[in-house]
C-alpha cells in the first residue's frame, strides 16, 4: 500500500510540474500581437531546453526550427521585463556577473530591462547582445555547414537573431513583440 501511495504522489508531482510549466509558457499577447513560444517551438518540432519554451540550440536541424529559435530570442512578453530568461540564463550570469535572484529583483521590483541592468553593473548593453547572439549562432552555422541555407541566408538569419536579442535586451515593457516568420523573399 505504501508503494502505491508513493507512486501516486510521484505521479501527482509530475503532473503538477508539467501543468506549471505549461501555464508559464502559455500564449501571451500585447497590443494586438500574439506570440506562443511553446506552440512555435512545438510546431517546428523543436525540443524544449532550459525551461518553458526554451529551444535547444544544438538540436536545430531545419530552417523551420531556426525560425522558431529566432522567435524564441524575442522572449515572452507575458512574463514582463524578465521575458523568460531561463533559456539565456547562463549568458546573463556570465556577462552581467550577478545572481539570478538579483536579476529578478532588478527587473521585477525595480522595473529595469536587461539594458538598464547591464548599464548598472558596468556592462555595455551591446556586449550583452553580442554574447547572446554568439550563444545561439551555432544553430545558423550548422545549417550553413550542412547546406540547408546559403551564406546570404545565414547572414540574414544572423541579422534577424541580433535584432531579436536587441529587442529582448532593450524592451521597454510596452512595444508589441514582433513575429519572425522567416527571411523576406
Amino acid at each position: 500500500m505504501k508503494i502505491r501511495k508513493s507512486l501516486v504522489a510521484l505521479g501527482l508531482i509530475a503532473v503538477l510540474s508539467t501543468t506549471a510549466c505549461a501555464a508559464e509558457a502559455a500564449t501571451s499577447s500585447t497590443t494586438g500581437t500574439s506570440v506562443t513560444q511553446s506552440a512555435t517551438a512545438d510546431a517546428a518540432g523543436v525540443a524544449a531546453a532550459g525551461g518553458p519554451g526554451g529551444i535547444d540550440v544544438g538540436s536545430v536541424s531545419t530552417e523551420a526550427e531556426l525560425i522558431a529559435l529566432i522567435q524564441e530570442a524575442y522572449g515572452d512578453a507575458g512574463l514582463g521585463l524578465h521575458r523568460g530568461h531561463e533559456p539565456v540564463q547562463d549568458v546573463l550570469t556570465e556577462v552581467l556577473s550577478i545572481s539570478h535572484d538579483e536579476l529578478h529583483v532588478r527587473m521585477e521590483e525595480q522595473g529595469q530591462n536587461l539594458a538598464a541592468v547591464a548599464e548598472d553593473v558596468g556592462v555595455d548593453p551591446q556586449t550583452l547582445i553580442d554574447a547572446l547572439v554568439e550563444s545561439w549562432s551555432p544553430a545558423i552555422d550548422t545549417l550553413l555547414a550542412n547546406g540547408t541555407i546559403t551564406q546570404a541566408e545565414a547572414d540574414g538569419y544572423l541579422a534577424a537573431l541580433e535584432e531579436a536579442f536587441t529587442f529582448r535586451v532593450t524592451w521597454d515593457g510596452q512595444e508589441a513583440t514582433p513575429t519572425f516568420s522567416g527571411l523576406e523573399a
